[in-house]
């Protein structure tokens, strides 16, 4: 049950940093789409791990749960982004440093 639990939450994570890719990708937020792009591949490899990994001892009952995470994730994004991104934004916070140097004319 362990594995079925960490399938389903690692497709709906991959699913709604997915989400956030494309919004960061229409936004032109570079530095965000970078970071979120570390974030999708963790997901995508833990999500793959355990789905694989019970494939292999010939349990199916995983890709019950790997579908249903990713139809979760992507109707969670969808529908409740706006409600959270106050919350996410620890992990795409911009450091930006406002000193900058007068270029001489």
């Amino acid at each position: 049950m362990t594995n079925y639990l960490l399938i389903l939450f690692f497709q709906i994570m991959f699913n709604i940093f997915k989400v956030m890719e494309i919004k960061f990708t229409f936004e032109n937020k570079i530095r965000s789409l970078l970071i979120n792009s570390v974030w999708i591949n963790l997901m995508a490899l833990g999500s793959t791990y355990y789905s694989l990994d019970g494939l292999f001892k010939g349990d199916y009952i995983g890709v019950v749960f790997y579908i249903a995470g990713s139809i979760i994730g992507k109707w969670f994004a969808m529908v409740h982004y706006e409600a959270i991104k106050d919350k996410l934004k620890p992990f795409f916070k911009k450091h930006i440093n406002e000193k900058r140097s007068k270029v001489p004319n």
